[in-house]
């Protein structure tokens, strides 16, 4: 008996290793398979596109302040975002791209320009293009990657990610794969964002989020800033065609 266990022993030293049921041996007689760590594969529905036409209600809130006002959308897929804002007459227009944010104010024949570097100093958050045209249409500010962490919960996903500084968890449903939730924060505490997207509409085999709730949190001076913004979907058109991006400062119109 004593030989066959040394054969035994020298006949699996000289086999490969096999990585898929490794096991730990606790003596010469008992041998105990150790848990194998299994990789959750998981793909989000994105909403593939060339062009959007959105119809949307905005409620806005920053700095004790706040608006509500209607709002119609055209994007081009990670280029531009085209806005105008119609009480009866066009009181804003607006556009944003990947370098600048510039807005019309119909009203006041006035014209705001900035740069996500100085919107992100102000709003003490990192801002970009693709992070507002994420929150508009329902897709992860950052794709999935084979780096991130996925974690089953009762009836989701969720995604964690590393930007730089900031950590992001994202809450797919299981049902549908869409994204329902994001958590975003710097590692100092001083900036969060939240985002809730809710009411799903099925559109030409995309799946739209009606109801978004975005929140940012930042300190600023000792004191922690908020801003909020609802939007209520109430069209959304995927097109072919672009839908118009027209957009000009008239010269009679001063900087603010």
């Amino acid at each position: 008996m004593h030989k066959k266990e040394i054969v035994a022993v020298d006949t699996l030293a000289s086999q490969p290793m096999r990585a898929e049921k490794p096991v730990l041996v606790t003596d010469e007689t008992t041998k105990v398979e150790a848990p194998v760590a299994i990789k959750i594969d998981v793909k989000p529905a994105e909403i593939d596109f060339k062009y959007l036409n959105i119809k949307s209600k905005v409620n806005f809130s920053a700095g004790g302040e706040e608006q509500s006002f209607p709002v119609n959308i055209h994007i081009k897929k990670d280029s531009i975002i085209w806005l105008s804002i119609v009480v009866g007459l066009e009181g804003g227009r607006g556009i944003i791209t990947k370098d600048s944010v510039i807005f019309l104010d119909r009203l006041h024949r006035t014209y705001y320009k900035y740069d996500f570097a100085s919107l992100s100093k102000q709003f003490n958050f990192n801002l970009n293009y693709d992070l507002v045209q994420s929150i508009l249409i329902g897709n992860m500010p950052i794709k999935k990657r084979e780096t991130d962490v996925v974690e089953k919960q009762e009836g989701s996903f969720v995604i964690k990610q590393k930007e730089g500084f900031v950590r992001i968890e994202n809450s797919i449903a299981e049902a549908n794969l869409k994204l329902q939730k994001v958590n975003a924060s710097d590692e100092t505490g001083d900036s969060k964002m939240e985002i809730d997207y809710s009411n799903f509409l099925t559109i030409t085999d995309l799946i739209f989020p009606q109801d978004i709730k975005a929140k940012i949190d930042a300190k600023k001076d000792g004191k922690v800033l908020q801003t909020s913004i609802n939007l209520q979907h109430n069209k959304i058109e995927a097109l072919d065609q672009s839908p118009g991006f027209a957009f000009s400062i008239p010269k009679s119109y001063v900087p603010k």
